[in-house]
């Protein structure tokens, strides 16, 4: 009988171990627009490690390459009048984060030149169009991510979704469509322009494959100096799916206020998803 209830145990110890096992969480993290470098997740994953005290399981997406192949075709009349669209609406952002609580209670005590945007606005818009007008390039980004959303599948039971600006209309395209493949406990798109795609009709309010069972929770990070970011909740008003808005104080000035990737109230947010 003794016998019998150590081997019991022991079973019962081994069937623990392996479920833990299969309960191990991976993060997949995709970077936004612009001229990354191929190892661009490296001080993002030392910041969360330092935050965590040990180790994680990650796999990052990298996509600046497919970005830089692009042809330089003339605009379409919808292409055009999208920037268009896409820009006035980066620049009503601009006068907004300007007027910001957090931009105003800084000035109070020094003095801050706020530097011209113009440059901005045209690298932004052009990258946006460029995702959405050119299908292949679109695939292209698309499947990086596929690929590694897949690989994390197979080998591990859950995933958080770390998607950055350009990176959050990617992760939201493809979640749309394939988020009843995975199991991802937690999403997060920090600085998103979607908001701003949805007032310009590039997205309605459907959400797709996106539900609780498959996205457990969606968290939308944004600072209200940030010119690109918006909060999300009131753009997606799904009965019984709630998007949550999570404001961070990035920065005092409204480019500044973009780098969510160097943040530590941001990276806080994502090594808590992974305890």
């Amino acid at each position: 009988m003794v016998k019998q209830n150590q081997k019991s145990r022991v079973k019962r110890s081994t069937r623990q171990l392996e479920e833990t096992a299969r309960r191990r969480r991976v993060m997949v993290m995709i970077h936004g627009a612009g001229p990354f470098p191929i190892d661009w997740y490296k001080p993002l994953v030392a910041a969360i490690e330092r935050e965590l005290g040990h180790p994680f399981d990650y796999l990052p997406v990298y996509f600046a390459d497919i970005g830089t192949r692009r042809a330089a075709l003339a605009d379409s009349p919808a292409k055009a009048k999208f920037k268009s669209q896409f820009q006035r609406e980066l620049e009503q952002s601009f006068q907004v984060a300007k007027a910001s609580p957090t931009l105003a209670a800084h000035r109070k005590t020094r003095a801050l030149a706020l530097p011209s945007p113009v440059q901005m606005y045209a690298i932004t818009t052009q990258h946006v169009a460029d995702y959405f007008f050119s299908a292949t390039l679109r695939a292209a980004i698309q499947a990086r991510l596929i690929e590694k959303l897949d690989e994390a599948r197979k080998k591990f039971d859950e995933i958080v979704l770390v998607a950055h600006s350009l990176g959050t209309v990617v992760s939201f395209d493809v979640l749309k469509q394939y988020a009843s493949r995975y199991n991802i406990v937690a999403f997060f798109t920090a600085g998103s322009p979607i908001a701003k795609l949805r007032r310009i009709g590039k997205y309605d309010e459907r959400l797709g494959a996106i539900d609780y069972q498959h996205v457990k929770r969606w968290y939308n990070v944004y600072d209200t100096t940030d010119w690109v970011a918006d909060p999300l909740g009131p753009a997606f008003p799904k009965p019984g799916y709630r998007v949550f808005d999570v404001f961070v104080d990035i920065g005092v000035l409204p480019n500044a206020s973009h780098d969510y990737l160097n943040n530590r109230e941001t990276i806080q947010l994502f090594a808590d998803a992974m305890r």
